[in-house]
């Protein structure tokens, strides 16, 4: 009885703040407090609800509800039907919101598939209740220090989340993530990226992150980076390397813009930042794994188009404006944004609004192509003395408090415009150059 309380309040919670949301009472939207009270009538509501036969989390530190939302859509592109928090909450209440929003009155699933990006540090309080078929884990990154500490502190996390019988599919590239296959006896399949036009065979300062064998904690020998301490590695101690890679970007054709994986089926990029190319080789795996045809998943990830809010190019009066979206707190993200801007031989304006600069690669912008870079947001001059400790001439230097006149800041630059950004600062900045209100 309490289940079936539990349940039906839950759904008109749902419903409720939905509607005061669209005559615009309120702001948030009903992505956690129905699954809070729902809990609260019913503590072990997640005992009860029946799962539909197929189960997929997704975690790590970054792209996990990028590539939620990619497998979710390869899935609807072949007539399944999936819950999934579109809402992009990812804590336990959350997952009893979104139980609750696609199930009957008794607690039964109607959908074909769940797939849920996992907050990497509740991931054990939900797994304890459900375990999921399949467990993506795409990256651990240095991710809101104040809050995660330390990527190994992540790890752990994670490790405590995870049991026998799933499958983990693991990016193999990660000596971290890969090193999972220690206390993992289940299923693991690996992902990755083959050497390429952005991979580096030195190491990048400021980003130097797992360069020790997880087994046994020698130093890792890398024949390549692709960013961090990610690439190909082998440890001449203990012999833990980069191995057993099912799913591999082989080729990265930044002409064609393509990607060929396993040396045999090309997909349509509509960039070539690297944790978009991680995204869309995780999503291959998984969906390969659930027996989807191979050309039905290829159609499906042609036809992605480009998420707007992690990158996007605007073109007003013959000049283009790139925006990239970077996590806030999350160096790898900047980095990489960084380096996809770097690769650009184009003249250009570079735009930065980042609320955080800590093992940042800032040399990579130390390059003649570049005319100005504008450095906005309450770390203005840190960003500022950073670069001139990168070599860059401080004539360079523009120093702006904020974005509200970037318009007219960007009118005496040249050419293409780079803005990497905050995610708070995204809308703003594009709405400025729109020269909307």
């Amino acid at each position: 009885m309490r289940l079936y309380i539990s349940i039906f309040v839950g759904k008109f919670l749902i419903k409720f703040i939905e509607l005061l949301r669209k005559f615009k009472i309120i702001k948030y939207n009903a992505s956690v407090f129905p699954g809070s009270v729902a809990k609260k009538i019913c503590p072990d509501i997640l005992n009860n609800i029946t799962y539909p036969k197929t189960t997929i989390f997704v975690t790590g530190s970054t792209g996990k509800g990028s590539t939620t939302k990619m497998i979710t859509k390869v899935l609807l592109d072949n007539g399944y039907t999936v819950t999934t928090n579109y809402k992009g909450s990812n804590l336990v209440n959350a997952f009893i919101t979104m139980l609750i929003n696609d199930s009957s009155i008794n607690g039964k699933i109607k959908t074909d598939y769940i797939v849920y990006e996992v907050d990497e540090r509740y991931l054990k309080l939900i797994t304890k209740y459900i375990k999921p078929d399949y467990l993506v884990i795409n990256n651990i990154t240095r991710d809101q220090p104040p809050r995660n500490t330390s990527f190994e502190f992540v790890f752990n996390e994670i490790k405590k989340g995870i049991y026998k019988n799933m499958h983990l599919i693991v990016n193999a590239d990660d000596p971290l993530t890969k090193s999972f296959e220690l206390y993992h006896k289940g299923k693991i399949t690996y992902y990755g990226i083959e050497k390429n036009f952005m991979s580096t065979d030195k190491e990048i300062d400021y980003t130097k992150d797992n360069l020790y064998c997880p087994n046994c904690n020698s130093k890792l020998k890398f024949n390549y980076y692709h960013y961090g301490s990610v690439g190909d590695y082998k440890c001449n101690n203990c012999g833990y390397k980069r191995e057993n890679v099912s799913y591999d970007i082989t080729n990265i054709d930044k002409k064609k813009m393509t990607i060929t994986i396993n040396n045999k089926d090309e997909i349509n990029i509509t960039n070539y930042i690297l944790f978009n190319l991680y995204n869309i080789i995780t999503v291959y795996s998984v969906c390969d794994l659930l027996k989807i045809d191979g050309n039905k998943i290829i159609d499906s990830l042609n036809n992605l188009g480009i998420d707007n809010k992690i990158y996007e190019e605007i073109i007003i009066k013959d000049r283009k404006y790139i925006t990239l979206n970077c996590k806030a707190e999350n160096n790898a993200t900047y980095n990489l944004a960084l380096l996809y801007t770097s690769l650009s031989n184009e003249k250009k304006t570079i735009v930065l609004g980042l609320n955080e600069i800590s093992r940042s690669s800032f040399e990579l912008l130390n390059d003649k192509s570049v005319d100005k870079i504008i450095c906005a947001g309450p770390y203005k001059y840190d960003i500022a003395l950073r670069m001139k400790y990168a070599g860059i001439d401080e004539k360079k230097l523009i120093i702006k408090y904020n974005l509200d006149n970037i318009k007219n800041d960007l009118k005496n630059t040249k050419g293409d415009v780079y803005a990497i950004l905050n995610f708070d600062y995204i809308e703003p900045f594009k709405n400025k150059i729109r020269g909307d209100k």
